[in-house]
């Protein structure tokens, strides 16, 4: 197994890409980052745009898991 990710075929690269693109949306949303998630969608191939959806879904129930940062007081 190589991993080199330019070795991916061609659909396997645009799936990858599009993890990133929902885990992405995921963690901006999680710490009150500005985001559109309909927009990053939009960004995506339309035939990777139900997965994208499923992913992001994914990605964010998986965020719900995970522990919040310390609460910083300098910052209010």
């Amino acid at each position: 197994m190589s991993y080199n990710l330019a070795e991916l075929a061609k659909e396997e690269r645009e799936k990858l890409n599009l993890d990133l693109a929902a885990a992405s949306v995921a963690f901006k949303e999680r710490y009150n980052m500005p985001v559109i998630a309909d927009r990053v969608e939009a960004e995506q191939a339309v035939h990777l745009r139900e997965h994208f959806r499923q992913r992001l879904k994914l990605f964010r129930k998986i965020s719900h898991t995970l522990e919040q940062l310390p609460y910083d007081p300098r910052k209010g």
